[in-house]
């Protein structure tokens, strides 16, 4: 048993590597406006290090319009459009490639992913969180929330809210926010936030730990092949800057499950154990590093997720 073990093990191991030169050239798919992208701490900066060490060629396309022949002609496209829906275009380019990362993930708002959404009517008695619809506070999404960026008007409101002093008295119709908030009861939920379509209340199901921190857990993904981070702190609303960063290696089955129904190849996905259950928070396509994406340490802790992408096909 152990022979056919290892046999096996060595051919999957040898189709692998097949698979893996049939890879010569990918084309990173941003959108028009993310030219500033190079400066940003994403973590497809990392990866793209490690497939040009490898001998893959890799073009960085900001938009569809006038780039469809290049990104048709890459063995591999993968976007990395900074917006909480694909937009049109590239939805549709997307689907005349046959090789492409994260090719079912089209949408990836709150309405999409989260199964803890509230309603005004529904019954429910517990503490409850207020989020933006898109990722990151709707903040990428207000930056790209058109070829030509916002408006006049879309700025002002932008910077009317963002002052945090006020931004709670905005609720009503706010479209971004410098952070989540958290209420004892629905009750509570200002009444302007039920009506605005740009905003989201869910059950807030916290992780706690046994020192009563806060716990946060995220499954950084490419293919097979991943990084789990966790983080705790003492703020409910959990995040790089307020917590302490630990490691794990495998997500709970129920997480893999869901990232597979919902067709994330490489991405983040935000989640805690809520009274043993595993809880998604969120999912991201174009998660980012704390420091420099090019740097040594990055460039190496991504390469697994770097070869997780070229043996995918």
């Amino acid at each position: 048993m152990g022979v056919e073990t290892n046999v096996r093990e060595s051919q999957a191991a040898t189709m692998r590597v097949q698979r893996m030169s049939m890879i010569r050239s990918i084309a990173v798919l941003m959108h028009p406006l993310q030219h500033d992208a190079d400066r940003l701490h994403y973590r497809i900066w990392p990866i793209i290090a490690n497939w040009r060490a490898m001998g893959v060629r890799v073009d960085v396309v900001h938009g569809v319009r006038g780039h469809e022949d290049a990104l048709l002609a890459a063995d591999v496209v993968m976007p990395h459009v900074d917006c909480s829906r694909l937009d049109d275009a590239t939805w549709a380019l997307l689907q005349r490639h046959p090789r492409v990362i994260n090719r079912r993930v089209r949408d990836i708002r709150k309405t999409a992913v989260s199964a803890q959404l509230l309603g005004r009517s529904d019954a429910w008695d517990g503490p409850v969180i207020v989020k933006t619809v898109g990722n990151c506070g709707g903040l990428s999404d207000h930056r790209f929330s058109r070829e030509s960026g916002p408006t006049l008007v879309d700025r002002l409101r932008h910077r009317l809210t963002f002052a945090a002093q006020r931004e709670i008295h905005v609720l009503r119709w706010a479209r971004t926010l410098t952070r989540y908030y958290l209420f004892e009861h629905m009750r509570q939920v200002p009444r302007g936030v039920w009506a605005n379509p740009h905003l989201v209340v869910e059950r807030f199901l916290p992780e706690r730990d046994e020192s009563g921190n806060y716990v946060m857990r995220m499954w950084i993904t490419m293919g097979d092949a991943g990084l789990g981070r966790v983080l705790r702190g003492t703020d409910p609303y959990v995040k790089n800057v307020n917590a302490a960063l630990e490691e794990f290696s495998t997500p709970p089955p129920s997480v893999e499950a869901w990232r597979r129904s919902f067709g994330l190849d490489y991405g983040k996905i935000d989640f805690v154990i809520h009274q043993g259950e595993a809880v998604i928070i969120d999912a991201n396509t174009t998660p980012t590093v704390s420091g420099d994406g090019w740097s040594e340490k990055y460039v190496r802790q991504c390469e697994p997720l770097a070869r997780g992408a070229l043996a995918m096909w």
